[in-house]
């Protein structure tokens, strides 16, 4: 794998700014969403944006650009990002409300997210006590934590070792760079049946269940075959694709079953989990497939 640069740089403003150099001259300054092209845009606060903010990132996430016109300068910047956003809601969440009305986001702006997850401060005895011991566990003994790691190796499996985070980032971007995923018959089959089933309750959520939810589904499956290293989105790349919607909360929710992912842990047969749930959407899906 070829090596790779991963850096980080904060920005206060998203698109562009003016700026007057020494001899008087006018030139633009990049902002968040122009340094980040071809790579990770993490916006906090995202509520807490300026209205101009906010319409210049509607045509960052739909056409990939941004349109510039300040000081007589016009010009249009490429803004290919991942745009990563974090908000509270405006006072105690409510469930009943859509996203909307909770995060006082706009409709249009958040069906722009292939996904939105709520993280909510439930009470969980189970959770609350597996948190503490993660914290209570960064204060112990060097020794000890070795003596942990030690045991949780012996329990691999022969054979099986853990990715470093340097080897993973490399994976990650070689995948990206390397491979563009078309969609097969059996992988359009799940998306087209899961959209049109979305589409016959979208009552629940008018905004979202729109050519938008349908390209995020391509996305997300796409994503999911390079991360499996192939050329080619299957029929797993689609059903997988469907679970990470069913967990966001800008669908709602056909699926059997919890179909929540927050909080969850990994599955000890992840291969018998994905027959489980596969065969959950078929069965939903129905005469929806062809």
């Amino acid at each position: 794998f070829c090596d790779y640069n991963w850096s980080w740089k904060y920005q206060c403003w998203f698109d562009c700014d003016c700026c007057q150099g020494w001899r008087g001259e006018w030139m633009l300054e990049a902002g968040a969403l122009v340094l980040a092209d071809g790579g990770l845009c993490c916006i906090d606060e995202f509520d807490s944006m300026r209205e101009h903010d906010r319409t210049t990132i509607h045509e960052a996430m739909e056409q990939q650009t941004i349109s510039v016109a300040k000081a007589g300068l016009v010009t249009t910047l490429s803004t290919r990002t991942t745009v990563f956003g974090a908000t509270n809601p405006k006072g105690q969440y409510d469930s009943n409300e859509s996203l909307s009305v909770n995060t006082t986001l706009s409709g249009p702006l958040l069906s722009r997210f292939d996904i939105v997850l709520v993280l909510l401060d439930k009470k969980n005895p189970k959770l609350d006590g597996i948190i503490s011991s993660h914290i209570l566990a960064q204060s112990t003994k060097a020794e000890e934590n070795k003596a942990s790691d030690a045991a949780v190796k012996s329990t691999q499996p022969l054979g099986i070792k853990e990715w470093t985070l340097p080897c993973l980032r490399r994976y990650i971007h070689y995948v990206k760079q390397r491979f563009k995923p078309v969609l097969t018959k059996e992988a359009e089959s799940v998306i087209s049946g899961y959209y049109q089933l979305q589409r016959r309750d979208g009552t629940h959520n008018a905004a979202r269940t729109t050519v938008r939810m349908l390209e995020s589904l391509i996305r997300l499956a796409q994503a999911h075959a390079r991360l499996m290293f192939r050329n080619e989105v299957t029929r797993l790349d689609a059903i997988a694709a469907i679970l990470c919607i069913e967990s966001s909360m800008t669908t709602s929710a056909i699926i059997d079953g919890d179909g929540n992912a927050l909080n969850s842990n990994f599955q000890e047969n992840p291969d018998q989990e994905y027959i489980k749930e596969e065969q959950k959407i078929r069965d939903k899906l129905g005469d929806y497939l062809y």
